[in-house]
């Protein structure tokens, strides 16, 4: 899988959308999702990044991540 990585603030919390490593997944309570590959959309508190991340959505392919992105941040990024 290659390196991708969007982020953007919303109020007081990041999205972002990448992939997740094992550990990352598991530590966000990753469970009935097909398991830890693909891309990710979470959210973390912008002022407090140690309360970890909470996973919003998945998505099988980078455009399909990119459509979830762009949804929630009202973003216009195109890969």
């Amino acid at each position: 899988m290659d390196e991708f990585f969007l982020s953007a603030e919303l109020g007081s919390s990041t999205v972002c959308v990448s992939p997740l490593t094992r550990k990352a997944y598991l530590a966000a309570g990753g469970k009935g999702m097909g398991g830890d590959f693909g891309y990710f959309v979470y959210e973390y508190e912008t002022t407090n990044q140690r309360s970890g991340i909470e996973i919003l959505a998945k998505a099988k392919s980078v455009d399909t991540a990119i459509k979830l992105f762009n949804m929630l941040t009202g973003s216009k990024f195109a890969a």
